[in-house]
């Protein structure tokens, strides 16, 4: 959730693509991934991000964007309106008599 939470406010991200992390977060693109149990990996992408004022910016933005377009709110209830007009369809056709 801390990491969906980041994104809602266009923070980057620097995480390891463990569990479903690799959903939401795409190297590069969004956020910054490393391998678990690298701490170098991890102290380089740190290290690129205080350098880096405009790579902030860019993956905090498409985070955001990332965040607002799949996981928000009204992204889930879009969604689910999907899933039920899809199970509601076959219910609202005149049935043959």
């Amino acid at each position: 959730m801390a990491i969906l939470e980041a994104m809602s406010h266009g923070i980057p991200v620097v995480t390891t693509p463990v569990g479903a992390i690799g959903d939401a977060v795409r190297d590069g693109e969004n956020g910054l991934l490393v391998e678990p149990g690298d701490p170098e990996a991890l102290a380089t992408a740190l290290v690129r991000l205080v350098g880096s004022a405009a790579l902030c910016r860019s993956l905090g933005i498409r985070s955001r964007d990332r965040f607002l377009a799949d996981f928000s709110l009204e992204a889930h209830v879009a969604r689910l309106r999907g899933i039920y007009a899809g199970v509601a369809a076959p219910l609202a056709s005149p049935q043959p008599a």
